[in-house]
Parts: structure tokens; C-alpha cells; sequence
């Protein structure tokens, strides 16, 4: 009964640190995630060349960020491009959403004149209002995204933490292994185990879902030939990381882009449909062929934990909040096995 006294203050301290130090963790949560990833590479690599880890480590992180770079200098000219056309065409979308507007406002006139006069004040003065945020958001995007401390401060330390990620991995492990209790180390290696198998089967899987799903969208976006194709589509496709609301949220923009595009037309439909054929896929071929089984988590469970991480740590925590749920289950069933064992059990 003490150790779990002292095991429960033990992660109640950590829990208590991480909530208090939430706003600076992002740039040390992606470092961590990216090295996750490649570290089974480097160990790979360094028994196949026979090198020392240090050398193939910074041949790997040296790849990841060239790649990266890369990537970003083929896709930021796209992503300005289809920007530049958004801010061209908002003039085109006000128009498509009046004409749409005063449709509906000549059936309320049909019925009462004077309720009429409101409704068509009220909607062009917010259709006024909303149009010239929105020109003036999508004018000044680039100074409000470069003028950001913390985007900057992300982007810079990154690489910097990465690279000692990657290259003490083997020393933080060791560090943590010899902090374990003696009497307690096998069950608790028992548990890291178990947790390490649900994040390499939950990360790894949801990045090519997320892949694959992008790439679905952004083909079929093009093909009907909505505006912001690339954008929406890699937005829906990363989205899915997040239950039930990444999806609406999905959908929900690409109505809207096709909405003020063709205003109400078929495309709307060709719009409502891809989203579903995207949703069967990646709920019925993707995520059981990928993930499968292995988080195991009820859906009751899961947006409680979206909403609970959400609330913690703001974007970030509903991002993760999946896997964190993932480790909390797996450390009440390891809690539960031993009260199970335990004499307060069975007397």
C-alpha cells in the first residue's frame, strides 16, 4: 500500500510539472516525437554498418533536416500561390454568398416585409463586417505567422533539441533505468514495454494514415476543382488525429470553401461525398489495417480524454490526447493487476 502511496505522488509531481510548464513543452514534445521516430532507425543502422552511434545519428538527423528543408521549399511557394488565389477570389465568394443570401431574403419577403427590412440589414452589415476581417486576416497571414515568438521560438529549437535527443537517447534511457527501484524494475520495464509498443504502433500508423488520407483528399479536391485543394486537403488528412472533431471541423471547411466557390450547386454534394468515402476508409481499411486494435479505447473514453487534455493543455494536449489515454489505461490495468494481488484485495 505504501509504494502506491509513493507511486502516486511520484506522477501526480510529474503531472503537476508538466501542467505548469504546458506552454513551453511544444518545441521538446516534437523533438521528442521526431526522435521516437528515428531512433529505431539509428539502432538499426549501427548494428547493419558496424559504425559508432554518434556518426550514424548525425548522418540520419543530418537527412531528416535536409529532407525537411526540402520539403518546405517545394511546398511553401504552392501553399503562397494558393493563398494569393484565396485573397483574389474573396470579392467572387461575397457575391456567391450574397446572391445565396438574398434568395433566402425574398422568401421572408413573401411573408412579412417589415421582418424582411431587419433580417436583410442585419445579415449585409455582418456580410460586410466578416468579408473585411477575412480580406484583412488572409492580407496580413504571412506578418502574423512570422510575427509569432512562439512559432519562431519552435522552428529554432527543434533541430537544436533533436539532434541532443537523438544523440543521448541511449544515456537518457540508462539515466531512467538506474532511478527504477531494484525490487520493482522488471514490472516496471514490463510497463514501459507495453507503453513503448502503444506509441510506436499509435504514432508511426497515425503519420501514414494521416499520409495516405492527405493525399486522398487533396486528389479528390482538385478533381472538383475547389479552391484551397492542397491546403484543405493536408489540413483534413492531419486532422484525423483528432476523433469525432477533426472530422467535423474537415468536413465543415470544405463546405464552406466549396460554398462560397459554386455557392449552392452538385459540387456541394461531390464535396459531402468525398468526406464520407475519406471517413469509411480511413475508419474501416486504414486505422484496422495500420493501428488495429492496439490503443483499445471506448469512444466514451476518448472524448472524455479530448476533452480533459484539451482543457490541460490547450491544442497540443488535444492532439495527443489519444496516447496519452492509451498510457493512463495501461497504468490503471498495471494498478488494478496489483491490487488484484495485493492482501487489501483478497482479505
Amino acid at each position: 500500500m505504501n509504494k502506491i502511496v509513493a507511486w502516486s505522488i511520484v506522477f501526480f509531481v510529474f503531472g503537476l510539472f508538466v501542467y505548469l510548464t504546458s506552454d513551453t513543452l511544444a518545441p521538446f514534445i516534437i523533438s521528442f516525437i521526431f526522435a521516437y521516430l528515428l531512433e529505431p532507425l539509428i539502432t538499426s543502422n549501427c548494428k547493419r554498418l558496424n559504425l559508432p552511434r554518434n556518426i550514424v545519428a548525425i548522418g540520419i538527423f543530418t537527412i531528416f533536416i535536409v529532407g525537411f528543408i526540402v520539403a518546405m521549399v517545394a511546398l511553401v511557394p504552392i501553399i503562397y500561390n494558393q493563398i494569393a488565389i484565396f485573397i483574389g477570389k474573396i470579392p467572387s465568394y461575397k457575391v456567391n454568398f450574397e446572391s445565396g443570401l438574398s434568395e433566402f431574403l425574398v422568401r421572408i419577403d413573401s411573408i412579412d416585409h417589415t421582418i424582411y427590412q431587419k433580417i436583410s440589414e442585419a445579415l449585409q452589415n455582418f456580410t460586410n463586417s466578416a468579408f473585411s476581417i477575412l480580406a484583412s486576416t488572409a492580407n496580413n497571414i504571412w506578418s502574423y505567422t512570422i510575427a509569432t515568438i512562439n512559432f519562431f521560438a519552435i522552428i529554432a529549437l527543434v533541430p537544436i533539441i533533436l539532434y541532443y535527443f537523438l544523440i543521448d537517447w541511449p544515456k537518457m534511457v540508462k539515466t531512467i533505468e538506474q532511478i527504477l527501484p531494484k525490487k520493482g524494475k522488471s514490472k516496471i520495464r514490463e510497463i514501459f514495454s507495453d507503453i513503448n509498443q502503444l506509441l510506436s504502433a499509435y504514432i508511426r500508423g497515425q503519420l501514414n494514415i494521416c499520409f495516405l488520407l492527405g493525399f486522398f483528399y487533396v486528389l479528390g479536391l482538385n478533381l472538383i476543382d475547389i479552391d484551397l485543394a492542397l491546403l484543405l486537403g493536408v489540413i483534413s488528412g492531419f486532422l484525423v488525429i483528432i476523433p469525432f472533431v477533426g472530422g467535423l471541423i474537415s468536413v465543415t471547411l470544405m463546405l464552406i470553401s466549396c460554398y462560397f466557390s459554386y455557392g449552392v450547386s452538385i459540387k456541394l454534394i461531390y464535396v459531402l461525398a468525398l468526406f464520407i468515402i475519406g471517413h469509411i476508409i480511413e475508419g474501416y481499411i486504414l486505422t484496422p489495417k495500420i493501428i488495429g486494435d492496439k490503443i483499445g479505447l471506448h469512444p466514451v473514453w476518448i472524448i472524455f480524454s479530448i476533452f480533459a487534455a484539451g482543457s490541460v493543455f490547450g491544442f497540443v494536449g488535444v492532439v495527443f490526447a489519444i496516447p496519452i489515454a492509451g498510457i493512463v489505461k495501461i497504468l490503471l490495468s498495471h494498478l488494478i493487476d496489483y491490487y488484484k494481488s495485493s492482501k487489501l484485495y483478497n482479505n
